[in-house]
């Protein structure tokens, strides 16, 4: 519900190569897997997959260094690293001996060694101080394959002077993206920047500017690091920089007046007509994956820039009929702001930038045809006429598509009974009574955040002030009732500013929050252009700092002009802006709308996924493997595994919606909410679950400490609570013993995740703990997946 969330839509591509560079430069800086497990395949050969993956990997560095390397060939290429998983094991040369990583105590899992997943690729990275010999080897039959990860320290160096190697004048391509190798430092081309890393400061300012401005950890500049500029490995590496007008660029000495200035200019592009040509071709066929991806067109015979790209007009023909591809309801392609959304099964569409501006599609399994128009003003909303680009896209019908038919729905309560069989209803407002509880709500006020004059909109250039007024916010007949309705004010912080209209916003922060569960909003939604209604959640405490590196749950958002549909989505990520988010949408059967009756929106949260109906009914899914918290890259669950508190809310106008107004018919507008209510799982900590499930095994509780593991579908938690340390051993189906090093998740909590088992598996296993007086271990625990008698401990 907060700012940005449409506020630049480009998906970046990159390769393996680039990721792993980035790695390498940055230190782990890819989201480390935890140890999959799978049915179980014996390795019987194992080879580099390249030659730049072994078996010699040398890196420098100040200190350390990052190495990574992608998974062997197993079995001649027969074998992925998900079927041999069970079998793989990893040793360590020490003091001449081979010896198993997880019992060298300089090696932690996820620290400074461990598993890294991306792209469809897998590996191992490591993070050293010296020259390392590594073993990959079978536990089977004992085939091994050695890697050295030779180091080379640096040692540090401060700068004297500095010569550019390109530049100083670079311009931008169309998307303004450019970048310049590392000057060469003290008139000696052998100092590597790493030597001078800590002594060299960057600042940049528009060229018309005479203020520097410190980029560094400086979000609120609007300068995000691997956002809108970073660092590159390639060629020695340097620095990139994507630019909406021209700026400098300054590279200085910390302790010396040393300093290099380069000029990166972008020329906007002169208009004249506004008439569009294909950039090349305008037919394109789907890959294996049903993926299509085709650049803009030129616009007066030259690529549109960033400026422009909100102007363009995008339709799909249907039956002979073109429908504006953003209308879902009708298009039937879902915008995917953050990229493809492999968990879902809808025909998907998003931008991409490269050295120019496109558009990706996927899965593309049927032919079809696409236009996309620029108004011949040049002005967003403006007549098109026939100024079109047509193109044909030739779909795969092989193509896969995710299939989701196994995200069941959940059971509805009735409007006046809340119960639901195997749920406990832990908080509800049925709105009884002739006023608002205000033990229960606080109302929000004002058209601020946090009073700055900036903000104006709630940061979202959002129409509507609200207050706590009776005509705002009122209960009647046993329903919440939200209004917005003409009434101009204007405020301290700019009073040459009005915001048109007021409406309401109430929240249950510090009386009420939730960290996981299932939550149900019944509610009926106004229509009408810049109308926005919002059912969401935000949390209690910035644990991970201000939005959005502590996440965001909206449960239902609404576009009241789109009154056929709705939306759910999360935010996390970064503080913003280096955040992002992930949506899914809901279309309604035929007749019916936001509007039409009372609808009941849901969201059932668990620890590694959270899930969206509507009327009971499944929609998206998203889960741990999609987000992150920048402020905690080693917790698989952050941001979204503390508590959360509800809000309810009308919105006019914003960015959700393009900064569309109300007609003059729209308002008063008035969102109705019949109850909400919270629930728990009695068993398995959500819904959606499949018949026969057994649910949460039991814990095994110790002293003080709390040792278990939680279940959910086929993925098991493994949990130590209040300790110093925490080991994990098991063993499957009684297979080879793994011993693996638990991840730490704060206040002596450590987790270890198994996942993908299949029904029927056996799974032993104990925890190696200090409780704060030496190590101790549990006894063996059994657990039988997907048995239903008994508790499995």
């Amino acid at each position: 519900m907060k700012r940005s969330h449409f506020t630049e839509r480009r998906l970046v591509h990159k390769v393996l190569s680039l990721v792993l560079a980035l790695v390498m430069a940055a230190g782990v800086s890819l989201l480390p897997t935890p140890k999959a497990q799978a049915a179980g395949t014996t390795i019987t050969s194992m080879s580099y997959f390249s030659a730049a993956d072994g078996p010699v990997i040398t890196k420098s560095g100040v200190g350390q260094a990052s190495y990574g390397f992608v998974m062997p060939v197993f079995n001649g290429g027969s074998a992925t690293w998900s079927d041999v998983v069970q079998d793989l094991g990893v040793k360590v040369k020490v003091n001449g001996n081979w010896v198993d990583i997880d019992s060298v105590g300089s090696f932690v899992y996820n620290q400074n060694w461990g598993h890294w997943s991306d792209g469809g690729f897998n590996g191992y990275w490591f993070t050293l101080s010296a020259t390392t010999e590594i073993q990959l080897y079978s536990k089977t039959n004992g085939v091994t394959l050695g890697y050295t990860l030779v180091f080379q320290n640096i040692n540090k160096t401060t700068i004297t002077a500095m010569t550019p190697t390109q530049g100083p004048v670079i311009t931008a391509g169309p998307t303004g993206g450019a970048g310049f190798t590392y000057p060469v430092f003290n008139n000696n081309p052998a100092i590597p920047y790493a030597a001078v890393a800590d002594d060299l400061k960057v600042y940049v300012k528009p060229v018309n500017s005479s203020a520097w401005i410190d980029i560094d950890n400086n979000a609120a500049s609007g300068w995000i690091y691997d956002q809108n500029f970073g660092q590159f490995t390639d060629g020695g590496g340097g620095y990139w920089f994507n630019v909406t007008e021209s700026i400098n660029v300054k590279l200085e000495s910390k302790t010396s007046s040393a300093n290099l200035v380069y000029t990166i200019l972008f020329n906007e592009p002169v208009r004249n007509s506004y008439v569009l040509t294909p950039y090349e071709g305008t037919t394109f066929t789907a890959d294996v994956s049903g993926a299509i991806g085709l650049p803009l067109p030129k616009i007066d015979g030259g690529a549109p820039i960033a400026t422009e790209l909100g102007n363009f007009v995008y339709q799909i023909n249907l039956n002979g009929q073109w429908v504006d591809l953003e209308d879902s309801g009708q298009s039937g392609f879902v915008y995917s702001a953050s990229g493809y959304n492999n968990l879902s099964s809808a025909n998907q569409w998003g931008y991409w930038a490269d050295h120019i501006y496109g558009l990706w599609f996927q899965p593309i399994q049927q032919d079809m045809q696409i236009r996309i128009g620029y108004p011949l003003n040049g002005q967003k909303g403006g007549n098109v006429g026939s100024n079109f680009v047509t193109y044909t896209l030739i779909g795969n019908p092989d193509a896969p598509r995710p299939d989701d038919a196994d995200h069941g729905d959940i059971p509805l309560s009735s409007p006046t009974d809340p119960a639901i069989a195997g749920m406990t209803l832990v908080w509800q407002d049925e709105f009884i009574g002739t006023q608002l509880d205000t033990g229960k709500w606080n109302y929000e006020q004002g058209y601020y955040l946090n009073d700055d004059p900036g903000t104006w909109g709630w940061g979202n250039a959002e129409l509507q002030h609200y207050t706590n007024s009776p005509q705002n916010i009122f209960v009647q007949d046993g329903k919440l009732n939200i209004r917005a309705i003409n009434d101009p004010k204007s405020f301290p912080q700019d009073p040459s500013r009005s915001a048109p209209y007021s409406s309401g916003k109430i929240n249950t922060k510090d009386h009420f929050s939730l960290k996981y569960g299932r939550v149900d909003f019944r509610a009926k939604l106004p229509t009408g252009n810049g109308i926005w209604p919002a059912l969401w959640m935000l949390p209690q405490d910035h644990t991970y700092g201000t939005w959005a590196a502590s996440g965001e749950i909206d449960v239902m958002e609404a576009r009241g002009r789109l009154p056929g549909m709705t939306s759910g989505a999360i935010h996390f990520g970064g503080q913003w802006p280096a955040n992002t988010h992930l949506s899914g949408e809901y279309h309604f059967p035929s007749g019916q709308t936001i509007a039409n009756d009372y609808h009941v929106y849901s969201v059932v949260w668990e620890e590694d996924n959270i899930k969206w109906y509507v009327d009971g009914k499944f929609f998206f899914k998203a889960t741990r493997d999609q987000w992150y918290s920048t402020a905690a890259p080693n917790n698989p669950t952050a941001p979204f595994d503390q508590a959360f508190y509800l809000i309810m809310n009308l919105a006019i106008g914003g960015n959700f919606d393009g900064g569309i107004s109300p007609s003059p018919g729209d308002i008063p507008a008035t969102m109705q909410v019949d109850y909400v209510r919270v629930y728990k799982d009695n068993g398995n900590s959500g819904g959606g679950q499949n018949p026969g499930d057994p649910g949460t095994p039991s814990t095994v509780v110790i002293g003080d400490q709390v040792k278990g593991l939680k279940k959910t579908g086929d993925n098991l938690l493994f949990y130590v609570n209040g300790a110093t340390f925490a080991d994990l051993h098991y063993k499957i189906n009684n297979g080879g013993q793994l011993n693996v090093a638990m991840t730490p998740v704060g206040n002596g909590n450590y987790t270890y995740a198994v996942n993908n088992l299949s029904q029927g598996a056996t799974v032993e296993y104990f925890f190696t703990y200090n409780p704060g007086q030496g190590a101790l271990d549990t006894p063996w625990q059994t657990y039988v997946h997907g048995v239903t008698q008994g508790t499995p401990e």
